[in-house]
């Protein structure tokens, strides 16, 4: 294809319509960046690096404050909940509370605290629900109440609920009433914003993007890196609950490390603490102590920390573990290694594998590869040891594609799970993704525009998954974090789902959206677009569940077509050409404008006021007209999902 924008590329061969961007947070600023801290295989945080400011949010979207719901991670066990169930089984374990209904009618089952606050006022009540829909929120005066408000919430996901609540003590309840239904939960809450965490940092805005983290085995402790600041680190505590961020504190630092001069990069190898690529010593990394991370003691023992200077020319940019300690230079790429196969402070030595160079970004793992960018930041090349030539060996994935990367490359993040999604974020605010299958030997790339200026991207597992989200400047100004969620299937940007309670007209909450033209589904259909006016919507009629969101177009597009003239001995590309039938070929589909055309919606035994079906089908145009260039392009404008499979066709060629 010649374009593949807003369409991701399925390693089994279709071309499949992005999802959508779920609206998670709004922050004030001109730049920012992401980190994605998985806490364990259920719980994770999303930290909002800013101006001089870090934030940490919850999954869910709501920013980290003081929690009044006790024992919110179900760590131990029931303690503090409340069950009520008929037909139903409730399981408690450490960040997971499962919900499963049997098959009987009347089967449902909840889960309910009584949550004393320190007054009344405007708090936020949260669900972390990792897998399973649908289920409803209440918050209200005893188990199951909904005197201060309730959602329903019927495609599944995390969901928040403002309320007001009167005095100091209200009654949150989880509640699953859908017959074989199960969902998983990893955490409630109620939140006052008046108690929400921030961390003040070092970093302005024009730093931020030189930032390099590296997080230490076990999982609770992230540490940063930056060339013109002392290393920082960001400690949870599990039993607590609690976030705690301050300077890095060593024993022992190398005397050279001072003001603007401490290192750029890290990584934990081999039980130590790799740091290197200080402003005055680019050539030179250090190594903690073994299994004393903060501890840079030098020594002659084999535990000691240890100190080397590399002999070729170039400045350390990134620094990995995978087989061996890898390094990554401006003008080349090394490997660490030592001859008894541990590395100490007498058994070091330093290899240069290529000589391609690498930018600032920090390396990413990709299976038993290493990616990284080119030092002008236009190129991704992916690095791995081969066993015949004994070698760590370097090419160039964009080869293909080199116009993909063309205007930078910002960042680079990979989510294994569910698709094999390599993704850089473009200086151009866009995203270029890499669907990889190394194995098989399929790779594609892909570009997606999520509108506004996207300036970060970060993603981590979740309960098997890999979660995705973006950090996006709008319209307004503001830096709009959102999620690609994957339990909601939605074609909408900076989409938000409202179910009303009962069908109603009126859509609130679209704050995010003012002055915005939107998309609009209502109970699954696409309703008439309609602009956002004091934060809300009206809708032409009555609706249950109402999604609106931003628009974005998925567009595919195929080179141009050459069969050959006269037998194939000669190119065809000076005669005109003309389909005379064309068939894509779609699966699961709403159908798409095709060369301009889109071919009926409807089908007379669809019941009125019910939205046509998605359609696997050939879908047939015919009399195309003539052109050169025999491309096929496939347009999906509307808010719902489409599948290119194949395209084919009958065509022929004139020399008029």
């Amino acid at each position: 294809v010649q374009t593949m924008e807003n369409f991701r590329a399925d390693s089994r061969g279709p071309a499949i319509r992005r999802l959508g961007s779920r609206y998670v947070n709004t922050f004030d600023g001109e730049d920012g960046r992401l980190l994605y801290f998985p806490v364990n295989e259920t719980t994770a945080f999303i930290f909002v690096i800013l101006d001089m400011v870090m934030i940490p949010v919850t999954t869910s979207g709501i920013q980290v404050a003081t929690n009044h719901v006790t024992n919110p991670h179900f760590r131990e066990g029931s303690t503090g909940w409340t069950e009520d169930v008929l037909n139903c089984t409730i399981t408690f374990s450490p960040d997971l509370c499962r919900i499963a209904c049997g098959t009987q009618g009347n089967a449902y089952g909840s889960i309910g605290q009584a949550v004393t606050v320190p007054a009344s006022g405007d708090f936020t009540a949260v669900v972390n629900e990792v897998s399973g829909s649908p289920y409803t929120l209440l918050v209200g005066t005893a188990l199951g109440d909904n005197t201060y408000g309730q959602v329903d919430v019927s495609t599944g996901g995390p969901v928040q609920l403002s309320v007001t609540l009167p005095g100091t003590t209200a009654w949150v309840t989880v509640l699953n009433n859908t017959p074989e239904n199960i969902i998983d939960v990893s955490g409630v809450g109620l939140f006052s914003p008046s108690t929400e965490i921030e961390f003040p940092t070092p970093w302005t805005e024009q730093d931020i993007q030189d930032l390099h983290f590296a997080a230490a085995p076990g999982g609770n402790t992230v540490y940063f890196m930056h060339p013109n600041y002392p290393v920082q680190k960001l400690i949870y505590d599990y039993d607590t609950d609690v976030f705690s961020f301050a300077a890095v504190i060593f024993t022992s630092p190398p005397d050279v490390w001072g003001t603007n001069n401490y290192p750029r990069t890290g990584v934990f190898h081999e039980g130590r603490f790799w740091l290197g690529g200080t402003n005055n010593e680019p050539q030179t990394f250090w190594a903690s102590k073994s299994n004393a991370y903060e501890d840079f003691t030098l020594g002659s023992l084999a535990d000691d920390a240890l100190q080397f200077t590399m002999a070729k020319l170039g400045d350390i940019r990134w620094m990995a573990s995978t087989k061996n300690l890898l390094i990554g230079t401006g003008l080349g790429e090394h490997i660490v290694t030592s001859v008894e196969g541990v590395i100490t402070p007498g058994d070091i030595q330093v290899t240069q594998q290529s000589a391609y160079g690498s930018g600032h970004q920090q390396a990413v793992q990709v299976g038993d590869q290493l990616f990284y960018v080119s030092p002008d930041n236009t190129k991704i090349r992916a690095m791995q040891y081969e066993w015949a030539a004994d070698n760590w060996l370097s090419n160039d994935v964009t080869f293909f594609s080199e116009h993909i990367t063309q205007s930078g490359v910002r960042y680079i993040d990979w989510a294994q799970n569910p698709n094999n999604q390599f993704t850089c974020v473009l200086n151009d605010g866009t995203l270029s993704s890499l669907t990889y299958e190394r194995g098989e030997e399929i790779y594609g790339w892909h570009h997606h525009n999520y509108g506004g200026q996207l300036v970060s991207q970060a993603s981590g597992p979740l309960q098997g998954l890999d979660l995705k989200f973006v950090l996006n400047k709008r319209y307004d100004g503001k830096l709009y974090l959102e999620a690609i969620p994957i339990l909601q299937e939605v074609y909408m940007d900076s989409f938000v789902i409202e179910e009303l309670d009962p069908a109603g007209t009126t859509v609130t909450g679209l704050d995010h959206l003012e002055g915005e033209t939107v998309q609009v589904l209502t109970d699954g259909a696409v309703h008439p677009d309609k602009v956002v006016t004091g934060g809300e919507i009206e809708l032409a009629w009555e609706a249950t569940t109402v999604v609106v969101g931003l628009q974005f177009i998925s567009t595919l597009k195929t080179l141009p077509f050459d069969k050959g003239g006269d037998g194939g001995r000669y190119s065809g590309q000076p005669y005109m050409k003309r389909y005379n039938k064309l068939f894509v070929t779609l699966l699961d589909s709403t159908k798409p404008i095709v060369n301009g055309d889109r071919q009926p919606t409807r089908h007379p035994s669809t019941l009125m006021d019910t939205r046509e079906p998605n359609q696997t089908e050939r879908t047939l145009i015919v009399e195309l007209g003539y052109d050169r260039l025999a491309q096929v392009t496939v347009v999906q404008d509307l808010p719902l999902p489409c599948t290119v499979v194949s395209i084919s066709g009958e065509q022929e060629m004139s020399i008029l």
